[in-house]
Order: C-alpha cells, then sequence, then structure tokens
C-alpha cells in the first residue's frame, strides 16, 4: 500500500503538473491573439485627390491598421517616397492607399491624348461622370438627322467616323452656367485623338457609360 506521503507527493505533482498546462494554455492563447490583433502603420488619404494630381504631404493620412495578408497599403515609413507621386486614380478620403493607385507620371501612357469634350445636358448620363469611368464617344445625328454629317473627315484618322471610340473620364469640370457646357476631359488613344477634337467641335456627339470592369 502506498503511504501517505507518497499519496501526498503524487497530488502536489498533479497539482503542479495541472498549472503548467494551464499556464502553457494560456501563453500559447496570449500568443495567438497577438498575432491575430498585431497593427501596423500605413498610408491613407487625408482628402479627395483627382486622377492625374500630384499628391502632396497633405493628401496623406497615417492609419493604424490590423495586419492582413489580404491586403496590400503602403507602409507610412514609405510617406517620403510617395509624395510627389502621381494619382493613377480617383483617390478618396478615408481609403488606404495601395503602390496600384499612385505612380511616377501623370499616367498617360505613350500613345494616349487628353481631348476637352464640351458636353450640353442630355448629351451625357444624368447621373453625372466621375473620373476613371469607361465611356463610350458615339457620333449623333445633327441637323442634317445623319451622323455622316458631322462633317468629320476620315482620310487623316484610322477609324470611320461613326465608329464608337472607347475613352476615361479623367475629369468633370463644372456646369458653366453661361454656356450650359459642362466639358468633360477624356483620355482616349492617340489614333483617336484628333477624330474626337473633331467631333467635339461639330457638338454632334454623346457619352455612353459602361460598367466597371467591361
Amino acid at each position: 500500500m502506498r503511504s501517505a506521503a507518497a499519496r501526498r507527493r503524487a497530488s502536489r505533482k498533479s497539482l503542479v503538473l495541472s498549472v503548467l498546462v494551464v499556464l502553457l494554455g494560456g501563453l500559447l492563447a496570449f500568443a495567438a491573439g497577438q498575432m491575430l490583433t498585431a497593427r501596423t502603420e500605413v498610408l491613407a488619404v487625408a482628402r479627395d485627390v483627382q486622377m492625374g494630381s500630384t499628391i502632396t504631404a497633405e493628401d496623406l493620412a497615417v492609419a493604424n491598421v490590423t495586419s492582413d495578408p489580404n491586403l496590400s497599403p503602403i507602409p507610412a515609413s514609405q510617406r517620403s517616397q510617395i509624395v510627389g507621386m502621381v494619382a493613377q486614380v480617383p483617390l478618396s478620403r478615408g481609403e488606404l492607399l495601395t503602390g496600384a493607385q499612385v505612380g511616377p507620371d501623370s499616367g498617360f501612357a505613350a500613345g494616349e491624348m487628353l481631348v476637352a469634350l464640351p458636353m450640353r445636358e442630355g448629351q451625357f448620363p444624368s447621373r453625372g461622370l466621375n473620373p476613371g469611368q469607361q465611356v463610350l464617344i458615339v457620333a449623333t445625328p445633327g441637323s442634317t438627322g445623319s451622323t455622316s454629317g458631322s462633317g468629320i473627315p476620315t482620310g487623316e484618322t484610322n477609324g470611320a467616323p461613326d465608329q464608337p471610340i472607347d475613352a476615361t473620364v479623367v475629369e468633370v469640370g463644372p456646369l458653366n452656367q453661361a454656356t450650359q457646357l459642362t466639358v468633360i476631359d477624356v483620355r482616349v488613344s492617340a489614333d483617336d485623338g484628333v477624330r474626337v477634337a473633331e467631333l467635339a467641335s461639330t457638338g454632334n456627339l454623346a457619352l455612353i457609360l459602361l460598367p466597371a470592369g467591361r
């Protein structure tokens, strides 16, 4: 038979073992919690920035967020490198900044042109347009009732006069109360730039908003 002393020793060992198991479990839970709640400082947008604008220090803020491998924000330590770069897309106040949203230049690739389109109400969607949206530029019937009467020459351009032209909205100006015109800057292929400018001069055109990701 085991003596009383032996039973007490066994009981103390069991107690010590139980305490160690509890402590180990607590340490593991603490470590897991630290991993899940680890935070890092990243760059966020302090105010709205239009596409093509040079980013200033005032455009940036520092956000303290939980680390997530699914996110790729720019570390706050790179702030000085981001100042002076150009917004490649419209930036909205409060969003995290990623590397794909900024670049070293204006965002215009070789072979692209910027064309201003003075548009009247009814020539673009009533909901308005925003920078970065994809649109189609189409010729509309003028006073002659035919798009072929738009007077757009084709000899110096690659496209047919009535062929819709893909474009990206770059900037939308305010409505001019005197002329009732809204100037919309669009980015088009250099092959279409002249044709779009000539079409814009006639006023016989319309913009069709395309779905995102088209």
